[in-house]
């Protein structure tokens, strides 16, 4: 028996059926599959959650023989803003990342009780333009080891640009509720290509109003959540940065050809030695360029799948962390 079974209710068979398609291909889950009200009506099973147009919404409310669990509606109204209610015509693993036990199956493996998150981190000296892709990347690469969480912490971030996605809670939020009791990450994640990522700060200057205990704070939170990795990006030096960059795995240090930026290399592993850092700290000097990223030449997606994806992938295994 699965651990979760699924109805799926559409007049439109060829939607259904590719929907059907891309859950059976990334999730171990039962599907039952209804194209017309009247075998949804007569229909005895139950259901964890039943995912339906709105046509199957209105004869729902009668059907007392069964379960139907949580149900979520796709309708065709992009600016439905009504409580479950899914825009349909947008990629499946959008629509997966609104449903959130189906989110929390799609982001990998539950990490094992009691162990503690690999903690992965990326900071730039230089500025370099791929820090983002580099570190989605690096979330991508390591889904094969669980469940990945991506923490974007610069002062100006064009995420939600990148992913087109913008949602109603981000890591402001979650700092302002970090001494809350029952305090669940989950609902400030969502998943992009594999990895949860929490949507970053929306004002430059909100990041340098936390101070180094709530950071100190978060980050104890983050060692022993449900995540197996947890991969971070740091912009500028936040508060307490050398403590944090001090208890972590692996921090990955992104440069650009040419004896300038090389400076600015040496001078932040000069000051990592100051400080006495135990982290393991590696130079990347990555041999490409985000040229095309903003005109939309090509999307995210490509990147992370491409080039940029295959050199991170390599990278890993070098260091015998395989991704694979």
């Amino acid at each position: 028996m699965k651990d979760l079974e699924i109805a799926l209710c559409d007049l439109n068979e060829d939607y259904i059926l590719r929907f059907a398609s891309y859950l059976m291909s990334e999730l171990d889950v039962g599907i039952h599959i209804f194209t017309t009200t009247e075998s949804f009506f007569a229909d005895d099973g139950n259901y964890d959650i039943t995912i339906m147009t709105e046509e199957f919404e209105e004869i729902s409310d009668f059907m007392s023989n069964k379960n139907l669990g949580q149900r979520y509606i796709l309708s065709e109204a992009a600016n439905d803003e009504k409580e479950n209610h899914i825009y349909k015509y947008q990629a499946v693993n959008c629509i997966l990342d609104e449903i959130t036990p189906l989110r929390k199956k799609c982001s990998g493996s539950t990490k094992k009780s009691g162990s503690n998150s690999k903690l992965i981190g990326v900071y730039s000296p230089v500025a370099h333009e791929l820090s983002l892709p580099f570190a989605m990347a690096l979330g991508q690469a390591y889904k094969s080891q669980g469940r990945v969480l991506f923490l974007d912490l610069e002062e100006i971030s064009i995420l939600p640009s990148l992913l087109g996605n913008h949602c109603e809670r981000n890591l402001m939020d979650l700092l302002y509720e970090i001494d809350t009791a029952d305090l669940d990450i989950d609902e400030y994640a969502h998943s992009f290509m594999g990895f949860d990522y929490i949507e970053p700060f929306l004002n430059p200057n909100e990041i340098a109003e936390i101070d180094a205990n709530t950071w100190d704070r978060m980050f104890s939170l983050l060692a022993v959540a449900n995540y197996d990795v947890i991969v971070i990006l740091f912009g500028r030096a936040i508060n307490g940065f050398n403590r944090i960059v001090g208890n972590l795995d692996r921090l990955y240090v992104l440069g650009k050809p040419g004896d300038y930026f090389k400076k600015g290399q040496e001078v932040f592993m000069n000051y990592m030695d100051r400080l006495g850092v135990e982290s393991e700290l590696e130079n990347v000097i990555l041999p490409m360029s985000a040229k095309n990223l903003s005109d939309n030449s090509y999307q995210i997606e490509e990147l992370l799948q491409g080039n940029l994806g295959m050199f991170v992938k390599k990278l890993i295994n070098v260091n015998g962390q395989s991704a694979n």
